[in-house]
Protein backbone atom coordinates (compact mmCIF):
# COMPACT_ATOMS: atom_id res chain seq x y z
CA UNK A 1 0.00 0.00 0.00
CA UNK A 2 1.87 3.31 -1.00
CA UNK A 3 1.63 6.40 1.51
CA UNK A 4 -0.66 9.57 0.32
CA UNK A 5 2.38 11.45 -0.79
CA UNK A 6 3.85 7.74 -2.86
CA UNK A 7 0.18 7.87 -4.71
CA UNK A 8 -0.03 11.94 -5.38
CA UNK A 9 3.74 10.80 -6.90
CA UNK A 10 2.05 7.87 -8.76
CA UNK A 11 -0.79 10.60 -10.28
CA UNK A 12 1.78 12.66 -11.20
CA UNK A 13 3.70 10.16 -13.10
CA UNK A 14 0.68 8.87 -14.56
CA UNK A 15 -0.43 12.56 -16.05
CA UNK A 16 3.09 12.66 -17.62
CA UNK A 17 2.93 9.32 -19.08
CA UNK A 18 -0.11 10.28 -20.78
CA UNK A 19 1.31 13.54 -21.98
CA UNK A 20 4.85 12.40 -23.67
CA UNK A 21 5.32 9.46 -25.93
CA UNK A 22 7.20 6.78 -24.31
CA UNK A 23 8.12 8.24 -20.73
CA UNK A 24 10.55 5.92 -19.91
CA UNK A 25 12.89 8.57 -18.12
CA UNK A 26 9.75 9.39 -15.70
CA UNK A 27 8.67 5.75 -15.34
CA UNK A 28 12.23 5.16 -14.24
CA UNK A 29 12.51 8.55 -11.85
CA UNK A 30 9.46 7.39 -10.12
CA UNK A 31 10.17 3.64 -9.67
CA UNK A 32 13.46 4.81 -8.06
CA UNK A 33 11.41 7.43 -5.56
CA UNK A 34 9.45 4.79 -4.56
CA UNK A 35 12.19 2.30 -3.97
CA UNK A 36 14.24 4.90 -1.81
CA UNK A 37 11.00 5.65 0.15
CA UNK A 38 11.19 1.73 1.07
CA UNK A 39 8.81 0.29 -1.39
CA UNK A 40 10.09 -2.86 -2.61
CA UNK A 41 9.13 -5.14 -5.00
CA UNK A 42 10.95 -7.35 -7.44
CA UNK A 43 9.77 -5.98 -11.04
CA UNK A 44 10.10 -2.04 -9.09
CA UNK A 45 13.82 -2.55 -8.42
CA UNK A 46 14.73 -3.70 -11.75
CA UNK A 47 12.13 -0.75 -13.39
CA UNK A 48 14.46 1.76 -11.39
CA UNK A 49 17.81 0.77 -11.94
CA UNK A 50 17.55 0.93 -15.86
CA UNK A 51 19.95 2.99 -17.57
CA UNK A 52 20.45 5.22 -20.48
CA UNK A 53 19.71 5.07 -23.37
CA UNK A 54 16.45 3.23 -22.17
CA UNK A 55 14.65 0.90 -24.46
CA UNK A 56 11.23 1.89 -24.33
CA UNK A 57 9.14 -1.01 -24.69
CA UNK A 58 11.31 -2.77 -21.98
CA UNK A 59 10.73 0.21 -19.51
CA UNK A 60 6.82 -0.23 -20.29
CA UNK A 61 6.92 -3.89 -20.27
CA UNK A 62 8.25 -3.01 -16.39
CA UNK A 63 5.88 -0.50 -15.49
CA UNK A 64 3.15 -2.64 -16.64
CA UNK A 65 4.57 -5.25 -14.04
CA UNK A 66 4.71 -2.89 -11.25
CA UNK A 67 1.38 -1.47 -11.94
CA UNK A 68 -0.23 -4.80 -11.42
CA UNK A 69 1.71 -5.61 -8.10
CA UNK A 70 1.13 -2.02 -6.68
CA UNK A 71 -2.64 -2.71 -7.43
CA UNK A 72 -2.39 0.55 -9.57
CA UNK A 73 -4.92 0.94 -12.55
CA UNK A 74 -3.94 3.11 -15.12
CA UNK A 75 -6.43 5.76 -16.01
CA UNK A 76 -7.61 6.79 -19.23
CA UNK A 77 -5.13 9.73 -20.96
CA UNK A 78 -7.74 12.46 -19.75
CA UNK A 79 -8.41 11.22 -16.03
CA UNK A 80 -4.24 10.97 -15.48
CA UNK A 81 -3.65 14.62 -17.27
CA UNK A 82 -6.63 15.99 -15.06
CA UNK A 83 -5.02 13.99 -11.30
CA UNK A 84 -1.22 15.39 -12.39
CA UNK A 85 -3.05 19.24 -12.88
CA UNK A 86 -4.57 18.66 -9.43
CA UNK A 87 -1.52 17.43 -7.72
CA UNK A 88 0.50 20.11 -9.18
CA UNK A 89 -2.22 23.06 -7.84
CA UNK A 90 -1.58 20.92 -4.61
CA UNK A 91 1.70 21.90 -4.73
CA UNK A 92 1.85 25.39 -5.25
CA UNK A 93 -0.98 25.39 -3.14
CA UNK A 94 1.41 23.78 -0.36
CA UNK A 95 4.60 25.97 -1.28
CA UNK A 96 6.16 23.12 -2.72
CA UNK A 97 6.10 24.25 -6.49
CA UNK A 98 6.72 27.97 -7.43
CA UNK A 99 3.21 29.50 -8.55
CA UNK A 100 4.50 30.38 -12.31
CA UNK A 101 6.31 27.02 -12.45
CA UNK A 102 3.14 25.60 -11.56
CA UNK A 103 0.97 27.77 -14.13
CA UNK A 104 3.38 26.73 -16.74
CA UNK A 105 2.97 23.47 -16.12
CA UNK A 106 -0.68 23.12 -15.76
CA UNK A 107 -0.78 25.41 -18.85
CA UNK A 108 1.24 22.35 -20.95
CA UNK A 109 -1.30 20.08 -19.17
CA UNK A 110 -4.28 22.26 -20.37
CA UNK A 111 -2.46 22.23 -23.92
CA UNK A 112 -2.56 17.85 -23.50
CA UNK A 113 -5.97 17.43 -22.28
CA UNK A 114 -7.31 19.67 -25.37
CA UNK A 115 -7.79 22.81 -23.50
CA UNK A 116 -10.87 21.28 -21.00
CA UNK A 117 -12.33 24.77 -19.33
CA UNK A 118 -11.85 23.12 -15.89
CA UNK A 119 -8.04 24.56 -16.32
CA UNK A 120 -8.46 26.88 -19.43
CA UNK A 121 -7.26 30.06 -16.99
CA UNK A 122 -3.90 28.96 -16.80
CA UNK A 123 -4.16 30.69 -20.77
CA UNK A 124 -3.31 33.49 -19.35
CA UNK A 125 -2.00 33.19 -15.76
CA UNK A 126 1.44 31.57 -17.41
CA UNK A 127 1.82 34.47 -19.86
CA UNK A 128 3.44 36.93 -17.70
CA UNK A 129 3.31 39.59 -20.42
CA UNK A 130 -0.30 39.43 -20.30
CA UNK A 131 -1.05 39.43 -16.99
CA UNK A 132 1.57 42.63 -16.61
CA UNK A 133 0.92 44.62 -19.27
CA UNK A 134 -2.95 44.20 -20.39
CA UNK A 135 -4.13 42.79 -16.52
CA UNK A 136 -2.15 45.74 -15.02
CA UNK A 137 -0.68 43.20 -12.24
CA UNK A 138 2.27 43.36 -10.34
CA UNK A 139 4.43 39.97 -10.47
CA UNK A 140 3.31 39.28 -6.52
CA UNK A 141 -0.34 40.58 -7.87
CA UNK A 142 0.08 37.61 -10.57
CA UNK A 143 1.32 35.06 -7.95
CA UNK A 144 -1.47 35.61 -5.33
CA UNK A 145 -3.54 35.17 -8.77
CA UNK A 146 -2.39 31.99 -9.59
CA UNK A 147 -2.47 30.61 -6.00
CA UNK A 148 -5.74 31.22 -5.77
CA UNK A 149 -6.49 29.82 -9.35
CA UNK A 150 -4.39 26.60 -8.25
CA UNK A 151 -6.88 26.48 -4.99
CA UNK A 152 -10.01 26.66 -7.50
CA UNK A 153 -8.39 23.94 -9.40
CA UNK A 154 -7.34 21.08 -6.59
CA UNK A 155 -11.21 22.00 -5.60
CA UNK A 156 -12.62 21.16 -9.25
CA UNK A 157 -10.68 18.50 -10.03
CA UNK A 158 -10.70 15.05 -9.52
CA UNK A 159 -7.57 12.09 -9.07
CA UNK A 160 -8.17 9.08 -11.26
CA UNK A 161 -9.33 6.08 -9.29
CA UNK A 162 -6.24 4.40 -9.81
CA UNK A 163 -5.47 2.24 -6.68
CA UNK A 164 -7.54 -0.43 -5.86
CA UNK A 165 -9.40 -0.84 -2.11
Amino acid sequence: MLTESQQVETYKVLGLVAMCSGGGEHKVAWAMSLLEQGVDTENLAVLATLLQPLNEFEVEDYFQRVLRELCIRQPCAEEAIEGYAKALAKEVIDGELAPEAGASKIYYANIQAGYPESYGEYTVLDDEWYCECINGWSKQQRREEIVKACKATYYALQYPSAFEA
